[in-house]
């Protein structure tokens, strides 16, 4: 067909038009194809997952907040960090990196419909840890059965492997998340000139696996130091 029209016409704009024509054509007959095999009600879960998820990017974490912290963390900020730290330092460890990122991403998440509530230290929320627990059981058993299908199952399995603390992975993740509030405070500390005292006292030989006693010891042995300077100064 196109040999004619380049013989009968002699125009390539033409010729270039109707190829054009053509590809637009088989595109969108793909995309429909494609529009048509996928379920409506899936598409609907999704967006409502991603919704939810996304709101950990506006809920703050309370201690920072309580504690006059500028410009606090979200959850999401710091569940970020926890999931590279178990991607980087995972496999030296003996634990799976891409289990324990996914434990990170996953150990939060029900604070996107309860809010991070807080059950240590000096500015506590009026609940107990074991009231906490079960309402973030219930919220994420809500977020995975919304989801549905293996990834929703998933989300569960990880969630309540990780408040049982009986795998390695969970144990990892479990030390990975204190560690991380210790440095985040430390951090606040020396850019806010803040005393986070709290976080540390709550923290205090409570790391079970030999990385995490080592970098929870460094950080404190910095933070006294800065102190010290800071004293002299």
């Amino acid at each position: 067909y196109r040999r004619q029209i380049e013989g009968g016409s002699g125009s390539n704009a033409h010729v270039r038009s109707v190829t054009c024509q053509s590809r637009l054509t088989i595109m969108a007959t793909k995309e429909k194809d494609v529009a048509s095999a996928v379920d409506p009600s899936r598409v609907s879960k999704v967006l409502e997952f991603l919704h939810i998820v996304g709101k950990l990017k506006e809920v703050k974490r309370t201690g920072w907040v309580r504690s006059g912290v500028q410009g606090a963390e979200s959850v999401s900020d710091h569940m970020y960090r926890m999931a590279l730290m178990g991607f980087a330092m995972g496999q030296k460890e003996g634990v799976d990196p891409s289990k324990c990122i996914k434990m990170a991403l996953v150990h939060d998440l029900g604070e996107s419909l309860i809010g991070d509530l807080v059950t240590v230290g000096n500015r506590q929320d009026k609940i107990t840890r074991e009231e906490k627990i079960r309402k973030e059981r219930q919220a994420i058993h809500d977020i995975s059965a919304g989801l549905g299908g293996e990834a929703g199952e998933e989300i569960r399995a990880l969630w309540e492997e990780f408040e049982a603390g009986e795998t390695s992975e969970a144990r990892h993740l479990q030390d990975l998340d204190k560690f991380e509030m210790v440095l985040q405070a430390s951090e606040y500390e020396e850019a806010q000139g803040l005393p986070l005292s709290d976080f540390f006292r709550t923290t205090a030989g409570k790391f079970g696996t030999p990385l995490f006693q080592e970098l929870d010891a460094e950080v404190r042995r910095r933070r006294t130091k800065r102190m010290e300077d800071q004293d002299q100064q």
